[in-house]
C-alpha cells in the first residue's frame, strides 16, 4: 500500500484545501515559512499522534483539522474482522478511483481540547438499509441475514464477508448496485460492539510505517536524531511477515488468559453484588505497542551511547542508516515504509550531502518504500527528477504545492523556473564548458563516465570525463533538475557539441545522420554499433555486480541484438522466485512494475557493472575501439 496523495484543511498554513501529489520520491522545495515541514509533521500526525490546539489554522472555516490520505497499490486481499480473507472492493470501500481514501478529523473546542475521528471516502451503496452494514458484528449480520428469509444456500455463515454480500444482493437482486460517494466512520466516538472499530483496527496493519527525521532538533537519551533510526529498525522488525504473527499469537494468548481471571473475577463478585456483576464485562480497549516494549540504542565499547558523542558521528549513523535501507529493502517482505527528512543537507560535509540523497533516492527505488524531504540546498536539489521536485508557494492568500511536471509528464516550466529562482541555482561560468556532450538520459552520463575512468586508467591520453569542467552533459531526455538548468543556460552558445545516441530507434539514427550531414567543423554525432551501451558489458561484470549484493544470476555470454537491461531486470526478479509475466494481476500495473525494475537494472549496469569490467572484457565486448573514438573526439574539441 503506497501514499498516493496528502489533502490538508484547517491545518496551520493550509487554511483551505490543499492537495499534494505524492509519488516514490517527493522533494519539498519553496521559501522560509510556506509550509514545507507542515506537509511531513500533517502526514507525522496520520500515521503516529494528534494535533495540538495551536496547529489549527487561524483563518478556519469550522474549527477542525482535516488530514486526508489516498493510498493505491492496494493489496488483492486481506484481513479486516474476520480471520478469512476479504477484499476493499468487495466491501465498498473505494473512491471513484479504485483507491483507498482515509480523512481523518481533529475538531478543537474552545477549551483547546481536541478529539479525533476517522471516516473513509467510498462508493458505498446507496440503500439506507446498507448503511450501517460495516457496524454489524457477525452474530448481529446472522440475525438479519435470518429476519430478511435469505436462502442460506452455498453461503458460508460463520463469514462475515459471505452475510454482508448476500444482504447486499439482497437488496440489489439484478447484482446492480448502485454506489453513493459517501463517508463511513471508523474511528471516533464508536460504541466497542460496533464493527467498524475492528475493520479499522484491521485496516491498521496494512498503512505503511511512517518515519520522520529531524536532523537538527534537540538532543536527549531518549528522543535524538541517533535514536530515532533505532526505534525505526524496532518498528519495521515488529511488522515483518516473520515476526508479526507470532505477536499476535502473544498478544491472543496474554488477552485469552487474562479475560478467564477477569471473568472469574467477575463470577466472585457475582456472589456478593449481582446488579454491579451485570454491569462489568472484560476488555482490552487498546492494541498493545510492541515498539514501546523493545528498545535499542548504540554505543561503543566503553558503553558511551551515540547521543552522547558529536553531532558528526550522529549524522554519519543516520546516513549509514539509510544506506543500510537500500540493502535491507531489496527483499520482497519488507513492510512498506515512508521516510520522510527536513532538510537532509543540515550539518553534513558536502560529499556526505551528496551520499545521503543518493541513498534516499535508491531507498525510493525500491518496491515498497516512499520518501520525502524538504531542502534549501541547490546542490541536492539539481540531483532530483523533475517528476519528483513539489514547489510550495502562497497564492491568493492560500498556499498551492505544484508538480515540476505536468500530468502528461512533460515539464511544469513554470514551476522549475520558480524553483530555480528560489534555490539560487546556477551552474559553472559559461567560460569552463568547451563540449556539450548530448546523450539521451542520465544513465548514458554514468554509463560514459565509467567507461572514460577505466579507458584512462589503462592509457591516460585518453580523456577521464568524471569532474572534468570542460565538459557538460546534456541528456536530450534529462529528468534531473541540473540538466534543465544548463540546458537552458548554455542555449544559444557557441561550444562545441559531441552527440552519443544508441541504435535501437530509428529516430536515433535519423537525428544523427541529420546532424553530421549540416558539415558543422564544431559538431560530431555516434550512434552505438551496438543497440545500447548496455550491449558492451560483459556478462561476468554484470554477475560479479549482483552477487555483491547477494543476488545470484548467472547470465551467459551478451548478444549485440538483445535488449540487455530487460534480460537482466528477468533474471533479477526470478533469483527471487518472482514471476515475470505476473508481477501484478493487473496487465497495466504489471508493465509499471517491469519498467520501474528495468529503470533500477540499467542504473546498475551503468554504475556498478562497469566498476566489474576490464579492458580485457570491454575489447572482448568489441567496445574498446569505438567508445575511445567518442572519448578521443570530446578530447579534440578541448584541445
Amino acid at each position: 500500500m503506497k501514499l498516493k496523495k496528502l489533502r490538508l484543511k484547517n491545518f496551520r498554513c493550509y487554511s483551505h484545501e490543499t492537495e499534494i501529489d505524492i509519488s516514490d520520491l517527493n522533494v519539498i522545495i519553496g521559501k522560509n515559512d510556506v509550509g514545507k515541514s507542515s506537509i511531513l509533521e500533517a502526514l507525522d500526525i496520520f500515521f503516529n499522534g494528534k494535533p495540538d490546539k495551536n496547529d489549527l489554522s487561524v483563518v478556519n472555516d469550522n474549527s477542525q483539522i482535516e488530514i486526508t490520505c489516498v493510498f493505491n497499490d492496494l493489496p488483492e486481499t486481506l484481513i479486516l474482522d474476520d480471520s478469512v480473507e476479504t477484499s476493499l472492493q468487495d466491501e465498498f470501500l473505494l473512491n471513484a478511483e479504485g483507491d483507498l481514501e482515509i480523512k481523518k478529523k481533529f475538531p478543537v473546542s474552545r477549551t483547546g481540547s481536541i478529539s479525533e475521528e476517522a471516516v473513509i471516502i467510498c462508493e458505498h451503496p446507496n440503500n439506507e438499509n446498507l448503511a450501517d452494514l460495516l457496524a454489524k458484528k457477525r452474530t448481529t449480520l446472522k440475525l438479519l441475514f435470518d429476519e430478511l428469509g435469505i436462502n442460506s444456500e452455498g453461503i458460508d455463515q460463520r463469514k462475515s464477508k459471505e452475510l454482508r454480500r448476500a444482504i447486499r444482493n439482497h437488496y440489489y437482486p439484478d447484482q446492480e448496485i448502485q454506489a453513493t460517494n459517501t463517508e463511513i466512520k471508523i474511528d471516533g466516538r464508536l460504541d466497542n460492539e460496533d464493527n467498524r472499530k475492528k475493520i479499522w483496527t484491521g485496516l491498521k496493519k496494512y498503512l505503511p510505517i511512517y518515519s520522520l527525521f529531524f536532523v537538527d532538533k534537540p538532543l536527549n537519551d531518549q528522543d535524538s536524531d541517533i535514536q530515532d533510526p533505532m526505534k525505526e529498525i524496532v518498528k519495521e522488525v515488529l511488522k515483518r511477515d516473520a515476526i508479526s504473527p507470532l505477536l499476535e499469537q502473544l498478544k491472543d494468548a496474554v488477552q485469552k488468559a487474562s479475560t478467564t481471571m477477569a471473568d472469574e473475577t467477575i463470577e466472585k463478585l457475582n456472589e456478593l453484588d449481582s446488579k454491579l456483576a451485570e454491569t462489568l464485562r472484560s476488555n482490552f480497549p487498546k492494541e498493545p505497542s510492541w515498539s514501546t516494549i523493545f528498545k535499542l540504542t548504540l554505543e561503543d565499547d566503553r558503553g558511551v551511547p551515540l547521543n552522547k558523542r558529536g553531532s558528526g558521528m550522529r549524522r554519519l549513523v543516520l546516513l549509514s542508516f539509510f544506506r543500510a535501507q537500500v540493502e535491507n529493502r531489496r527483499t520482497s517482505n519488507a513492510p512498506n515504509i515512508i521516510y520522510a527528512l527536513e532538510e537532509p543537507e543540515t550539518s553534513q560535509h558536502p560529499d556526505f550531502q551528496l551520499m545521503i540523497v543518493n541513498a534516499l533516492k535508491e531507498l525510493a527505488e525500491t518496491n515498497n518504500a516512499q520518501v520525502l524531504f524538504t531542502t534549501h540546498n541547490s546542490n541536492l536539489a539539481k540531483e532530483i527528477p523533475k517528476e519528483a521536485l513539489r514547489y510550495a508557494f502562497t497564492d491568493n492568500g492560500g498556499i498551492h504545492v505544484e508538480n515540476g511536471t505536468n500530468p502528461d509528464g512533460t515539464d511544469n516550466a513554470d514551476i522549475i523556473d520558480r524553483i530555480i529562482e528560489t534555490l539560487g541555482a546556477l551552474p559553472d561560468p559559461k567560460n569552463k564548458v568547451k563540449v556539450l556532450v548530448f546523450v539521451e538520459g542520465e544513465n548514458d552520463v554514468n554509463g560514459l563516465i565509467n567507461y572514460s575512468k577505466l579507458l584512462h586508467i589503462d592509457d591516460d591520453r585518453i580523456i577521464n570525463l568524471e569532474n572534468n569542467e570542460a565538459v557538460t552533459f546534456i541528456p536530450t531526455g534529462g529528468s534531473q533538475l541540473k540538466y534543465y538548468i544548463e540546458k537552458k543556460y548554455l542555449d544559444g552558445l557557441l561550444q562545441a557539441q559531441v552527440h552519443i545516441y544508441d541504435s535501437d530507434k530509428q529516430q536515433y539514427i535519423d537525428s544523427i545522420a541529420a546532424l553530421n550531414a549540416e558539415g558543422n567543423p564544431k559538431k560530431a554525432g555516434f550512434n552505438t554499433v551496438k543497440p545500447e551501451l548496455e550491449n558492451y558489458l560483459h556478462h561476468d561484470a554484470i554477475n560479479e555486480c549482483y552477487r555483491e549484493q547477494n543476488i545470484e544470476i548467472s547470465l551467459t555470454q551478451i548478444l549485440d541484438t538483445e535488449d540487455v537491461p530487460e534480460r537482466v531486470a528477468i533474471a533479477v526478479h526470478s533469483a527471487s522466485g518472482g514471476d515475470w509475466t505476473a508481477i501484478n494481476p493487473d496487465p497495466v500495473k504489471n508493465l509499471e512494475k517491469q519498467k520501474k525494475k528495468i529503470s533500477r537494472v540499467k542504473r546498475q549496469l551503468n554504475m556498478a557493472a562497469i566498476e566489474k569490467m576490464n579492458i580485457a572484457r570491454l575489447r572482448s565486448r568489441g567496445g574498446y575501439d569505438e567508445i575511445k573514438s567518442w572519448l578521443d573526439k570530446i578530447n579534440e574539441y578541448i584541445d
